[in-house]
């Protein structure tokens, strides 16, 4: 499964790269699974930053939706879960977290750059949350928390994606910089970090970062308990498709 994420280590910085460009980085259960999996790598590694980025065109699709018509209510049910038991991870980490994102970043994958701390993006990169489309809330609060109220409803509400400039005027992001502009960045901030201990900058997460692990979790399960949620991912990917298939 760790295949689905490649991992490098130095000078206290671990990089965690998505590795399924053909799949256009979808969050499907090996990549979710390998991204817990190297999380559990780069704590061991007792590493400072941990940096989350893709190989391929884009950053990442979102939720896997191939061979949907396989799985039932409950297998959707553990895989939603897992994500959100990522998402929690990835937020409340003592290390410090960095997302680079390039092209499209959609769904899950948009949850997870915002549960990073330092978010920087292309100006190219695109963003898109549609979960509440068909009725699943994931990592909401964590969206309030870190845009606004004002904010998380017009992004929550679009239906076409955002940009990277829209995404950096509503503190969705933190920076925009070109890839080639990323290394910098990196070695400022962990150049900053190391101004700090590490037991005084776990304490600061823990004092800065609101716990809504419990709710959220909470609100995710309470939003897949009403009608067949497989039926509701279908039907809102046929939807996609038709509008695809409609503006050519």
């Amino acid at each position: 499964m760790t295949k689905s994420i490649l991992y490098s280590l130095q000078n206290k910085v671990a990089t965690l790269t998505f590795n399924e460009p053909s799949q256009l980085n979808s969050f499907g259960r090996a990549l979710v699974e390998g991204l817990h999996q190297r999380l559990d790598q780069a704590t061991q590694d007792n590493a400072r930053v941990i940096v989350f980025r893709a190989e391929g065109k884009g950053f990442s699709g979102g939720l896997d939706l191939s061979g949907l018509e396989d799985e039932s209510d409950g297998d959707l049910l553990l895989r939603l879960v897992r994500i959100e038991q990522l998402l929690q991870r990835i937020r409340h980490l003592s290390s410090s977290t960095l997302a680079l994102v390039h092209g499209a970043c959609y769904g899950a994958a948009a949850d997870l750059v915002l549960a990073c701390r330092v978010r920087v993006a292309t100006s190219d990169a695109r963003f898109l949350m549609p979960g509440l489309r068909f009725g699943i809330v994931l990592g909401t609060q964590r969206l309030r928390d870190t845009v606004g109220e004002p904010a998380a409803y017009r992004l929550l509400d679009r239906s076409n994606p955002f940009t990277a400039a829209e995404a950096m005027q509503s503190h969705f992001l933190t920076n925009i910089a070109e890839q080639e502009d990323w290394q910098p960045i990196i070695d400022q901030h962990m150049l900053d970090l190391s101004q700090v201990s590490a037991e005084a900058y776990a304490n600061r997460v823990s004092q800065l970062t609101p716990d809504t692990r419990s709710s959220d979790m909470a609100a995710l399960v309470n939003s897949m308990a009403h009608g067949s949620i497989k039926l509701r991912i279908s039907e809102y990917a046929a939807m996609i498709k038709k509008s695809k298939t409609n503006k050519k």
